[in-house]
């Protein structure tokens, strides 16, 4: 589902162009859309582009549409224009496109099903994650929602059956789905086999679920979520030395929030255990587990500014937690990232975002950014700045 085009600068230019009221078609249709414009410099390593030495390469635009065609049906979807360096080109893609039936419904409950390209519920932010102004700072944390695997992690084309009850003590939705998803074109590979190959891997199978409780009146909100994203590789003979291989993933996610008036206190934990076989004398099985998490506070100083401070870690195989077993240079193996970070906005349906990452390790950074792994740095930092502008 993706557009080749040349003209998403005409598309940013005509939706910041378009007066916010004039989205609202009836109270059936709606449309609102979102550009960001980022700038990033890093020390020594690429991130979201050639960002060493200082880059505007990433930018974000995207518009979506809500639909209800029938008390019973609604209709969603989101155009997205994403270039976020070499492992995101511009060309738009469909975010999610779907068709939202409600089975059964009332004041205090609902069951349902989703058809189509979906959002895979996966923590707190997975589902949101595309929107620059609904994330909690200019990147998503990298140690848990990863870049290197985000086609597949974002949307899937199949279906869902969620159910959501709202009771006096809280709310409660449970959701489980299956579908296909795009692994993009070359960042599995270098997730996988930290090198570009002659082949490639097949659309990812995914399947997996979620239950979050949100109590009322509290701030406190909890979630579980399971994802199982499948692969095979389709090697390029005769100049391929790795045979048709299998990669499989069990992905189990707790994450916990609790906002108050001024302040709020996030954190997710993920464990995830790979299974990598079938691919010749070239990549030896192995089976390991995985470790990320993070923690971030925010403060909100006033309505319209807000601090923030975050501190994730993420560690590929937790048998070679200093990677120097399987990983060259070793420093592949895990990641330790500390951000500070200030969010002003400054004018209705207008943010401006600047945040410092000091960062030990490389397991986030992207092959397709940095081929040469034996040029990159252990510790880097990162300055970034984010304009956004929704309607």
């Amino acid at each position: 589902m993706r557009l080749n085009t040349t003209s998403v600068p005409v598309a940013m230019i005509t939706l910041l162009s378009l007066p916010a009221h004039a989205m609202e078609f009836t109270e059936d249709l709606a449309i609102h859309g979102f550009v960001s414009q980022t700038y990033i410099d890093t020390t020594g390593n690429n991130y979201f582009g050639r960002s060493d030495g200082g880059s505007f390469d990433f930018r974000e635009v995207g518009i979506n549409s809500y639909w209800q065609a029938h008390e019973n049906v609604n209709f969603a979807a989101q155009l997205i224009s994403r270039n976020a360096g070499r492992e995101s080109d511009s060309d738009p893609r469909f975010d999610f496109a779907l068709a939202d039936i409600h089975v059964y419904s009332d004041f205090d409950t609902r069951f349902g099903m989703r058809l189509g390209r979906i959002k895979i519920p996966l923590g707190l932010h997975n589902t949101t994650r595309d929107a620059p102004s609904a994330r909690n700072g200019i990147f998503a944390p990298a140690s848990v929602y990863f870049e290197q695997f985000r086609n597949a992690l974002v949307s899937t084309d199949g279906g869902s059956v969620y159910g959501n009850l709202h009771r006096p003590w809280g709310d409660l939705s449970v959701e489980l789905y299956a579908g296909t998803s795009d692994p993009g074109a070359q960042e599995m590979e270098y997730y996988v086999f930290k090198q570009s190959t002659p082949g490639h891997f097949e659309d990812a199978s995914m399947h997996g679920g979620q239950v979050m409780y949100e109590a009322l009146d509290s701030g406190l909100r909890f979630a579980l979520s399971y994802t199982r994203p499948s692969l095979d590789y389709q090697p390029l003979a005769p100049f391929d030395p790795l045979m048709g291989g299998h990669v499989i993933s069990d992905m189990l996610l707790y994450s916990g929030q609790y906002n108050t008036e001024f302040w709020t206190f996030t954190a997710e934990y993920l464990l995830m255990i790979n299974n990598v076989k079938g691919f010749g004398p070239a990549f030896d099985d192995f089976r390991g587990k995985g470790e990320s998490y993070y923690a971030q506070v925010d403060y909100r100083y006033r309505p319209d500014l807000s601090l923030s401070l975050r501190y994730g870690e993420q560690i590929v195989n937790d048998k070679d937690r200093d990677g120097d077993k399987k990983f060259n240079p070793p420093y592949l193996g895990f990641g330790k990232n500390w951000m500070f970070g200030l969010q002003w906005d400054f004018a209705p349906g207008w943010i401006v975002r600047a945040e410092y990452h000091h960062t030990d390790g490389a397991a986030w950074l992207s092959g397709a950014d940095n081929p040469v792994l034996s040029e990159t740095r252990r510790k880097w930092e990162t300055y970034a700045v984010q304009l956004v502008y929704s309607f």
